[in-house]
């Protein structure tokens, strides 16, 4: 007889994990199959190996900065194998720690990638599984460019696990991937080009903070391209060659496919669930459940937004929802976004087209290459920021900053904006002085 729980997840990261020790505590038999190793996107090839090299490249970018007006002497570099080593070293220990912690929870863990058989049933590693209601947190995987040659594209994992660093790297893409692993290529030493296939680059982001941020690119040595949609890729005697649908051709000795990531539903065979997906995304209700009443999603795999913050928050609502009936919609509405370059670019709350779409009245505030002492004194020239505030001394709506310490501003602006404080209240406010706890204030006066 099969094995048989009240809940079974598919996928051991950030929304997997989360959701699966919250039922196992309210005393509910739950099972966790993973199809790779134990830990997750984020953890193992996304946010936290990124930020092991994006920290160093961004710290040897400020002393060279600092170099100009603030007395650092001495030339800095980044020396590739060993930096890869130290993030390989982080990633190593993630997937034995992962795996123990479910299991001292008392999860059943299982190895193996999961495949629907019925519509409560599915088969990993050989050994069917039955359960109540099945999770599917299978994280995300990079987006599939359908080109010719598109086999001799490297993946954001493949350049997460570059042992040496080439000399040329070509980074296909407009979105976070292309530009913060452009950066960190650029600072280590390469020649970097990055190919956009749009006429603007992180379109979710104001255009204004996003200009502000390419302009810090380039002084960077990133080349950025616009309206550049690659039309095939060829390897060459000297590397590889990207022709443009625009006639120009690319040279590199490694071209990154930076177009994003989607949900990762390979191989579930959704169709023997009757799980209905459009275009490569579940289709799911409010409350995370699939068109199979049994099945929900949450974290990458539901395709809303490929946060780890927004992961867990997902995560909670459908073990709320499985624990005592559909009731919890996770909300969306206030999360901050940030982009991890050097300056980072961080944003929350509404943008001026959204606002005009939505009707909202809103004054703006914007100011870019800005002169606070904070930013100053830390060699950093490209900066700015774009308030959108309710008129008449209103609420906050919607901020972009560009500039140190970016994702933790708007931390501060989502917290303000949840507690519906108004610009006077914002200013009567004593925050640490001095430190990024006053850009608000600097931003309002």
């Amino acid at each position: 007889m099969s094995p048989s729980y009240d809940v079974l997840v598919i996928g051991s990261g950030a929304a997997g994990a989360t959701a699966a020790r919250i039922l196992v505590k309210a005393g509910r038999s739950v099972a966790l199959a993973e199809g790779g190793d134990f830990g997750g996107t984020c953890a193992l090839r996304g946010c936290e190996p990124k930020k092991v090299l994006a920290e160093t490249a961004h710290a040897v970018a400020r002393a060279r900065e600092m170099g100009r007006r603030n007395g650092v002497r001495g030339q800095l570099s980044v020396s590739w194998p060993e930096l890869a080593a130290l993030k390989q070293s982080y990633v190593d220990s993630v997937p034995p720690r992962a795996e123990a912690s479910l299991e001292m929870a008392g999860i059943d863990l299982y190895h193996g990638r999961a495949r629907f058989t019925g519509t409560e049933t599915l088969l990993v590693d050989g050994q069917e599984l039955s359960a109540g209601h099945i999770l599917l947190a299978t994280g995300s995987r990079p987006h599939a460019l359908d080109i010719p040659g598109a086999e001799l594209l490297a993946t954001s994992d493949d350049f997460l696990n570059l042992k040496e660093l080439p000399g040329r790297i070509l980074f296909l893409g407009g979105g976070y991937i292309a530009l913060e692993f452009a950066q960190i290529a650029a600072i280590a030493g390469a020649r970097v080009t990055v190919a956009a296939r749009g006429d603007r680059l992180l379109r979710r982001f104001e255009p204004e903070m996003v200009e502000a941020l390419l302009e810090a690119s380039r002084e960077l040595g990133v080349e950025i391209l616009t309206g550049a949609p690659p039309r095939r890729v060829e390897r060459t005697a000297s590397g590889l060659a990207v022709r443009l649908e625009n006639g120009a051709t690319l040279e590199a000795d490694l071209v990154v496919n930076g177009s994003g990531r989607v949900p990762d539903l390979d191989g579930l065979d959704l169709d023997a669930a009757g799980i209905e997906s459009r275009n490569g995304r579940l289709v799911l209700d409010p409350f995370l459940k699939t068109t199979n009443p049994k099945v929900y999603a949450a974290g990458d795999a539901a395709g809303i937004a490929q946060l780890t913050p927004t992961a867990v928050m997902e995560a909670k609502a459908v073990a709320a929802n499985i624990l005592e009936g559909d009731h919890v919609r996770p909300d969306h509405s206030l999360v901050p976004s940030c982009v991890f370059t050097h300056p980072p670019l961080a944003a929350v709350g509404l943008t001026e087209a959204q606002a005009r779409a939505a009707g909202v009245p809103f004054e703006v505030r914007q100011a870019r290459d800005l002169t606070w002492p904070e930013l100053t004194r830390l060699g950093i020239r490209r900066s700015g920021y774009k308030l959108l505030l309710e008129p008449d001394g209103g609420r906050l709506l919607g901020i972009a900053y560009l500039g140190e310490a970016a994702a933790e501003v708007a931390n501060q602006a989502m917290l303000v904006m949840r507690l519906g404080l108004r610009q006077s209240e914002i200013m009567d406010i004593a925050w640490a002085y001095p430190s990024f706890g006053y850009a608000l204030r600097y931003m309002l006066s």
